[in-house]
């Protein structure tokens, strides 16, 4: 299933500037950062922990920011 990360993204640039130094905070490479952010890769309940922690992301909207499913641009077919 695929999610949005825009907001996810943003949170990054804001609390960090890009996410090369994000990655280096979270100690997580920036190639896995990027595949976390493009939905390539899941992420893992501690990296998803450490991630919330550096980002001071309220527990009330963390569904928000690693949830939000994104729509799909396929069409639906007919049966």
């Amino acid at each position: 299933m695929a999610y949005k990360t825009n907001r996810l993204k943003s949170r990054i640039i804001e609390k960090f500037g890009d996410q090369k130094t994000f990655a280096e905070q979270a100690g997580i490479s920036r190639s896995k950062v990027c595949r976390l952010l493009k939905g390539e890769t899941e992420w893992s309940g501690a990296e998803m922990y450490h991630t919330i922690k550096l980002l001071d992301i309220p527990y009330d909207e963390i569904e928000a920011y690693f949830f939000d499913h994104a729509v799909s641009k396929s069409k639906p077919q007919k049966v």
